[in-house]
């Protein structure tokens, strides 16, 4: 395994250099550098007090340990019979998961044999959708099925509906007690009702540390188990994050890219009206990180209030992008369009994988000149053209390079975007932690579906006003 730093390189943002309205100089850079320093003097008492503790999760040995063992429990009680793991989960409680797979493992993991897999498939189940569930149970095997139910409250609708119809679908088969040897609950460590249901079930569980909210926790059980399942070696995982947490731990702009990244980001926002950050991987393993990456951008910097109780509406809108595939659907409006994104290429010096394109065809020009060269080549030449077409269109690029991917330098990357976002809910002068705007949504279901202490919001619902059919539109036969 290659263990080196990822690279940072916001060359392409500096308005010298791209002679853009939107770029960024030295000196406006320069302009954060006491406000820098202040507010990493109060994340680095805060992480004293333990009021930021997803920063110790990298070093939570005791966690790994716990993870292990109840993953080498299932083993001894199942053997053969542990050819599946269901993760139920939604937001935070999936999103880390799945990039960290998707990143890590064989690109059609779940489609290997087992003779060649050697490790259980891994199946996530997000949305509240019927036709996807009973997809699902057409292809899993309830004798060799194991679930991960992940919801910090225990309480969150989705999972917990998801859970509840998985759980009669498993003991129609199984029977109750059979059931309850499959199951693994990963919640808050002392309250919910999720931690009562397992204490009185009998199901195995994992703790979701205090004070961790779901989109930091890909780094504590609810990413770690399910990677571990999979045959991922979550210790260099965490090491690679430990890695960034050191380079992570200055106060100097220009040694800090997770600072640097949070200025650059909320300074073209604020001042030159860059509302858009969009993440642009230029590998398939990675296109998931910036799934986890919007939840993580949106739900922490996207509020209506400043800690001070002003109105503020801050937030950048966090928009995911694939290379080369985004190249023909979304590039044409990011150099043509509006000059308000800032785009983020991340790309990967090193491939595990090299493919010689075949010189066939020699007699067409359009296609000759593509035999002689790999797959790999022309990835990263339309990498460089991309970056280079966006320069020249005064469009701000960030580059990431991972040199390697595998568990170390994801690592990295992650506790990167975790440290950015952090330091940017300062910036903002905004609770990065709560998400309000999304809890109006869950009120209002709850309402609906008869939960005690919401019934205020079902009076909301009703009072809400009936659809008038002159302002809606739909055909006739």
């Amino acid at each position: 395994m290659l263990k080196k730093s990822i690279v940072y390189d916001y060359n392409n943002v500096l308005s010298d250099r791209i002679k853009s309205p939107i770029g960024i100089s030295i000196e406006e850079i320069n302009s954060y550098t006491e406000k820098t320093a202040l507010i990493h003097k109060k994340i680095s008492e805060r992480r004293k007090k333990g009021e930021l503790p997803f920063y110790e999760l990298p070093y939570k040995k005791e966690d790994v340990k716990l993870i292990k063992n109840t993953a080498a429990t299932l083993q001894k009680e199942l053997g053969q019979d542990f050819e599946n793991l269901l993760v139920i989960g939604i937001g935070g409680s999936s999103l880390g998961g799945i990039a960290l797979l998707k990143a890590l493992t064989h690109p059609f993991y779940n489609l290997l044999s087992g003779e060649v897999r050697k490790t259980p498939r891994v199946f996530y189940l997000e949305n509240i959708d019927a036709d996807e569930i009973a997809g699902l149970f057409d292809i899993l095997n309830p004798e060799k099925t194991v679930v991960n139910i992940i919801s910090k409250s225990g309480t969150t609708a989705e999972p917990v509906a998801n859970f509840l119809v998985v759980q009669r679908f498993m003991t129609e088969r199984l029977g109750k007690e059979e059931f309850s040897k499959r199951v693994v609950v990963t919640t808050d460590p002392k309250k919910g009702e999720l931690r009562k249901i397992a204490r009185d079930s009998g199901f195995k569980t994992l703790d979701i540390p205090e004070g961790v909210g779901g989109r930091f926790s890909v780094l504590s059980s609810v990413g770690l188990f399910p990677a571990w399942i999979a045959g991922i070696d979550i210790d260099a995982l965490l090491e690679g994050a430990t890695f960034m947490d050191k380079l992570c731990k200055t106060d100097d702009l220009h040694h800090n890219p997770a600072y640097m990244n949070a200025v650059i980001h909320y300074h073209l926002h604020t001042r030159k009206g860059v509302n858009i950050a969009v993440l642009m991987p230029y590998s398939n393993a990675l296109s998931t990180i910036a799934d986890w990456y919007r939840q993580l951008l949106a739900e922490s910097l996207g509020k209506q209030y400043a800690l001070s109780g002003e109105i503020v509406y801050a937030g950048q809108t966090p928009v995911k992008a694939t290379g080369v595939i985004d190249q023909h659907s979304q590039v044409q409006l990011y150099r043509e369009g509006p000059f308000d994104k800032l785009i983020t290429i991340l790309s990967v010096d090193n491939l595990k994988n090299f493919l010689n394109i075949p010189a066939l065809y020699q007699e067409y020009d359009g296609i000759s000149y593509l035999g002689g060269h790999t797959i790999n080549e022309l990835l990263n030449a339309e990498k460089k053209a991309t970056v280079l077409a966006l320069i020249k269109s005064g469009r701000p690029v960030i580059e990431i390079t991972v040199p390697e991917i595998n568990p170390y330098t994801l690592g990295q990357l992650l506790f990167f975007y975790e440290v950015q976002t952090i330091f940017g809910g300062y910036l903002y002068n905004v609770n990065s932690l709560d998400q309000p705007g999304v809890e109006a949504g869950k009120h209002y279901t709850y309402g609906m579906l008869g939960r005690k202490g919401y019934e205020e919001r079902m009076e909301e619902v009703k009072r809400f006003p009936k659809r008038d059919e002159k302002f809606t539109i739909k055909g006739k036969k």
